[in-house]
């Protein structure tokens, strides 16, 4: 009997240990990356340091989610929907960190119809919930002078009553009825 005991006693611990082997060997291997940034996104951001407000702050590759979230007509949460889109840079309030305003940068990309499909979420997403939002395009240098007068006039335009935003929505609608 204490054979036996002995026996299954080897058997579990030879088969306990070539879990922990196995597991061993197929745990996931973390590298570091890098910089978070790309070249024109660092030249972006340095301008974007010089241009903003004293009362605000940056952030890098924010996550939609984090930014707005969306409901169906039945008050179901579809916030899967923008788990995938990150926004290049936020713009926040320093003490609140309310979002003031987002930028995108226009980049190219090997597949034109998913950066229109990626552009055209974060736009509509953004525009939706009255965020200020504006995508700039991809060059070698930014003027900080002029992206502080893009800035400040994206926030002014956000933050004046919408009576003007509700005339030019008439004048749309009005402008599709067939005559």
């Amino acid at each position: 009997m204490d054979k036996q005991l002995l026996m299954i006693g080897a058997i579990v611990i030879f088969i306990a240990s070539g879990f922990a082997i196995y597991a061993a060997l197929h745990r996931p291997v973390y590298k570091k990356k890098g910089q978070l940034l790309l070249l024109n996104e660092q030249r972006l951001l340095t301008a974007l340091t010089q241009a903003l407000p004293y009362n605000c702050i940056i952030s890098l590759k924010v996550r939609l989610l984090d930014i707005v979230s969306v409901r169906s007509q039945y008050g179901k949460t579809m916030d899967q929907t923008l788990a995938d889109y990150c926004v290049d840079f936020v713009i926040l309030d320093r003490d609140t960190t309310e979002v003031k305003m987002c930028i995108e940068m226009d980049m190219e990309s090997t597949n034109a119809v998913e950066r229109l499909n990626k552009n055209t979420m974060i736009s509509r997403s953004l525009r939706r919930a009255g965020v200020p939002f504006v995508r700039l395009p991809l060059i070698r240098f930014y003027d900080p002078a002029r992206l502080r007068n893009i800035i400040r006039e994206t926030m002014e335009k956000h933050e004046k009553p919408d009576a003007t935003v509700v005339e030019t929505m008439k004048d749309r609608v009005v402008a599709r009825v067939p005559a």
